[in-house]
């Protein structure tokens, strides 16, 4: 009996425009994603819409609800603490080995100038983008492939994390950058504790902005309810 094998390309292209337009909130919070919804909205066989979907599943930008219906999650403050608490002993490692190397990836370098245009031009998708290209370049970087899936495993909801919530906040997209070409800066110097210091800077500003937000964004919708 043939087995019908699956055509990578084609689910890479699938899986990066459903991710595209969640990120972009296209596909809102809370709405479902069935294979047959993807498939006719793409024209593209069931198999490779299920296979997209398992993918955005695993990366944590769906959830799968009763019926196994992949589902957009409205992330809520817990999830956004536990990911940045999730994010540090992983990240921190990664910048200390760096920083004993004196090596900064030129993804990371690349990153940071593809995050200084964005926010000159005040381009929050292209900033959140380029932010999380860095960090996930810093990982790679080590050379660990156990570090880097790790990683990987909480760098999807935090991409959506930060889509959802700073479309709405009010971010300081210079400042932000700076913080980045810190990390960056105590990599280059070899000084593995100043990089830690920055990253957490870093992770735990962000943190606490984005909770704050969410904080301010579920006070007005009571009152709109009110």
């Amino acid at each position: 009996m043939s087995v019908e094998l699956e055509s990578t390309s084609l689910t890479d292209s699938l899986t990066t425009a459903l991710r595209k337009q969640i990120v972009a909130s296209e596909i809102a919070p809370g709405e479902k994603l069935s294979e047959i919804w993807v498939a006719n909205r793409f024209a593209v066989a069931r198999p490779t819409a299920k296979a997209a979907l398992d993918r955005l599943t695993n990366e944590g930008l769906l959830r799968r609800g009763p019926r196994r219906t992949a589902v957009v999650p409205q992330l809520s403050a817990d999830d956004v603490s536990d990911l940045y608490f999730a994010r540090e002993p992983i990240e921190s490692r990664a910048v200390m080995t760096l920083a004993n190397r004196r090596e900064v990836p030129g993804d990371a370098d690349r990153s940071l100038l593809l995050m200084r245009m964005a926010a000159e031009h005040d381009q929050h998708a292209e900033h959140t983008e380029s932010d999380i290209a860095l960090h996930r370049a810093l990982v790679a970087a080590t050379g660990s492939a156990r570090l880097r899936r790790m990683h990987e495993t909480v760098m999807g909801e935090t991409q959506l994390c930060i889509a959802q919530v700073r479309a709405h906040a009010g971010l300081d997209l210079i400042a932000l950058t700076d913080r980045h070409a810190a990390i960056l800066e105590a990599i280059r110097n070899g000084d593995p504790d100043e990089a830690v210091a920055a990253l957490l800077t870093d992770l735990h500003s962000c943190r606490d902005t984005l909770l704050a937000d969410l904080k301010a964004a579920q006070t007005q919708a009571s009152k709109l309810r009110a």
